[in-house]
This record gives C-alpha cells, sequence and structure tokens, in this order.
C-alpha cells in the first residue's frame, strides 16, 4: 500500500490546540496496520485511506498502569473517527472531530 504515511513519524503537536505531546510519542504505518507508542502503552490497528480521508480502527491498546495516559487517550479518541489528511511533504497534519495531531516524518535508520 503506497498511501503516502508508510514509514514512523514523530508526533509533535495534538490537536485542537497545538500542545505538545507529553511523552515522546510515534506512529507507524506499514502495510495497511498502524502501531502508536505515546511512552507507556502499545496500540495497534487498521487503516485505511481514501482520497485524503484516514479511517482507522478499532485499535487496540495494552493496558499497562502509566500515570499519564493523556496522549494515548487523545490518539485513540481522535483515531476512532475518519480523520483529514494534509500531507507535505515530511509534515502530516492529521484532523477530525474529535482531536487530531501534527506529526514529522523520521527518516529510517540505516
Amino acid at each position: 500500500m503506497n498511501d503516502g504515511l508508510t514509514g514512523t513519524w514523530r508526533v509533535i503537536a495534538l490537536l485542537p490546540g497545538a500542545q505538545a505531546p507529553s511523552q515522546p510519542t510515534t506512529i507507524t504505518f506499514e502495510d495497511g496496520r498502524l502501531y502508536f507508542y505515546a511512552g507507556c502503552n502499545r496500540a495497534v490497528g487498521a487503516y485505511t485511506v481514501s482520497s485524503d480521508t484516514l479511517r482507522a480502527g478499532p485499535v487496540a491498546l495494552t493496558m499497562m498502569y502509566c500515570p499519564d495516559m493523556t496522549v494515548e487517550q487523545h490518539l485513540c479518541t481522535a483515531l476512532a473517527e475518519p480523520l483529514h489528511l494534509d500531507l507535505r511533504d515530511d509534515l502530516l497534519v492529521a484532523s477530525g472531530p474529535r482531536g487530531g495531531f501534527q506529526a514529522r516524518r523520521e527518516e529510517p535508520e540505516p
């Protein structure tokens, strides 16, 4: 699947409000699957892209105890709804009715 999303992205802001995540957060898109990690729990789910819309889910999240799960909760809530995608070079903006995120593409390791 070549939808322009393939690879790992570092989340740099949670939308709306452009608040930086409290933990280093990555989201990876690969072969119709998405994975994210926000400092404690890991998530996995399927996704599709049609035109400029990302549809994910359901997303399964590990259930480790974490003192702050704000970022995981934000991403799970946002991904539960279709997200409008704006992809420009190495910047991804995914926004929807219940939030979203901005992310920068990470360079693959040599």
